[in-house]
């Protein structure tokens, strides 16, 4: 992909000198490209690129979707379905958004804007972090070196780009402490924080402690995650510093969450809930938490059927009023339609309905249009997600300090007032066309405490399963960025995953209904994602593809 833009960038070139000759000069900047990012101001570019990259990994998106039917939160008549699937506008996506922030970075040094350069950093920072935890090796020194004669870029190692990384975390850190005068400072333009840096600081050290523990199985991180933890002031501490890019309801422009598009959508299949992730939520998996119903789980998903009502077609899983289908199906009830009748995310996911048991479809209520406002932030780290990796690396014996328990616990209420938070403070269901008046879902209500209190209790009573319990919870909290689940599952093995039946053998699964549905899988797991096959085929200093079910990324075990 890479190499053919340069192609036809340089053919470009080169014909318009052909024509102009040596008059060329005055031609040129007649005719100076508007819409290059070196001519487009920062502040725009800035906004780009938080929602290129927030669009390229929230559910919803290319990588969303298919990480998340990966850890079984969602399935669908989809290629992922049986752990098939590429990721090609990821890589593409991610890529543009690093060059525009490399822009940044040039420009706001320049100008003296190290606001904008430190958040620029943090941010490309993140984004090559994602890059090496699905892709493992990519392309970073050689990336966007076009103008210094590199129209093949090689790929880096995973492991030597890290550290780098970390490096480049602290540079952003850096210019956002700078003292000198700037002539601007992000503000409405900076969707995340609007503009707040203490806020952005927060966040990037947040961001190393993630990125600390995804290594922790390949390296001693013990000394820099114990003086991370020891300044919790450093780190996200509240719901309202939650390093989160907003979505809006439909206005002039569709701003709402990638995930939400179900809802407008006049054929559906492609995003349902997965009996697996509803079944150990409503605590009938055999495995996990059973016997513990969770309260969350009518705000993750919206029925349009009440039980016993008729469907459009056969289904293959229906309790109640929940249709769905399964993981590796090979029934005749997978690909029949019931756009009306199949069970959709809801309010928490991607802003949808809240599941209050009218039992209504979507057309009925009107269309998309009026089925809650889509208005739920994407997260890239939350309260929650820090306090769930405080507890795994007391869990691990990597912190000394502190018991993995008590981080559990405030985990446990941190994810029950982060939907809380954000139903009220984003989504706002009662602004909605078809307005939904939602029960409270805070820490502090009757549901969350029994729920909490249950959990704890079976953490108690069961040492060995503990770090398991620890990476579920996180997992149900996380299924609005499944990608983050994807790395957690491939590090710890936990959660443990729906497994239909041994690779390339058919087994059969029951519905609750009774329904007996047959079901196999063609691949085994894959440890990391395919290579973009456009970089593949056009650049002659990529690596050959490689076989996802073998290539681990260099922190895995």
């Amino acid at each position: 992909m890479r190499k053919r833009k340069n192609i036809i960038y340089s053919f470009t070139a080169l014909a318009m000198l052909a024509l102009v000759g040596t008059g060329c000069k005055k031609f040129l900047d007649v005719n100076k490209n508007l819409n290059s990012p070196t001519n487009v101001p920062i502040s725009l570019l800035l906004s780009g690129a938080e929602r290129s990259i927030g669009n390229a990994t929230a559910l919803g998106s290319t990588l969303g979707g298919v990480t998340s039917v990966y850890t079984h939160q969602t399935i669908g008549r989809v290629a992922a379905d049986r752990y098939g699937g590429t990721t090609d506008g990821t890589w593409t996506s991610m890529y543009n958004a690093i060059t525009n922030l490399n822009v940044i970075i040039a420009r706001g040094t320049t100008e003296s804007r190290f606001a904008y350069v430190g958040i620029a950093k943090i941010m490309k920072a993140y984004a090559y972090s994602v890059l090496v935890d699905i892709f493992g090796d990519i392309v970073f020194t050689d990336h966007d070196k076009f103008s210094e004669g590199v129209v093949a870029p090689k790929f880096d190692k995973g492991a030597t780009v890290y550290p780098k990384l970390f490096a480049m975390i602290d540079e952003g850190i850096a210019d956002l402490n700078s003292t000198a005068v700037q002539p601007s400072k992000p503000a409405a333009d900076d969707y995340i924080y609007k503009g707040n840096l203490a806020n952005w600081i927060k966040a990037a050290n947040t961001l190393k402690l993630k990125m600390y523990n995804q290594v922790r199985l390949v390296q001693d991180v013990k000394a820099a995650v114990t003086a991370l933890l020891a300044t919790p002031a450093s780190l996200i501490n509240q719901q309202s510093e939650n390093f989160i890019l907003p979505y809006g309801p439909n206005g002039t422009t569709d701003d709402r969450h990638p995930g939400y598009g179900d809802y407008n959508a006049t054929q559906r299949g492609g995003q349902l809930f997965s009996p697996w992730m509803y079944e150990i939520m409503k605590g009938t998996n055999p495995g996990i938490l059973t016997g513990i119903a969770d309260p969350r789980l009518p705000y993750y998903i919206y029925n349009q059927k009440l039980p016993g009502a008729a469907p459009e077609n056969c289904t293959e899983y229906r309790d109640g009023g929940f249709v769905t289908i399964w993981f590796g199906s090979n029934g005749n009830c997978r690909d029949g339609s019931n756009s009306a009748t199949y069970s959709l995310l809801g309010i928490y996911p991607v802003g949808g309905r809240y599941e209050d048991g009218a039992g209504k479809s979507i057309t009925a209520l009107g269309g998309g249009a009026v089925a809650g406002t889509g208005a739920l932030p994407h997260t890239f780290i939350s309260y929650a997600d820090r306090l769930f990796i405080e507890a795994e690396l007391q869990q691990a014996g990597v912190v000394t300090t502190g018991t993995a328990r008590a981080s559990f616990a405030a985990a446990i209420d941190a994810s029950f007032n982060q939907m809380e938070y954000y139903i009220t403070t984003y989504v706002k269901p009662g602004t909605a066309g078809a307005p939904q008046t939602v029960p409270s879902i805070a820490a502090t209500t009757a549901a969350a405490t029994t729920y909490k209190a249950a959990v704890l209790a079976a953490f108690d009573a069961n040492p060995g399963k503990q770090l398991e319990l620890i990476m579920t919870e996180k997992w149900i909290n996380r299924i609005e960025n499944p990608f983050d689940n994807y790395n957690d599952y491939r590090r710890t093995k936990f959660p443990v995953l729906f497994a239909p039946a041994p690779e390339g053998t058919v087994s059969s699964v029951t519905a609750p209904d009774g329904k007996v549905t047959p079901v196999s899988n063609d691949k085994k797991y894959p440890w990391s994602l395919p290579f973009n096959t456009n970089e593949i085929a056009l650049n002659p200093n990529a690596p050959p593809q490689k076989i996802p079910e073998s290539f681990k990324v260099f922190w895995q075990p």
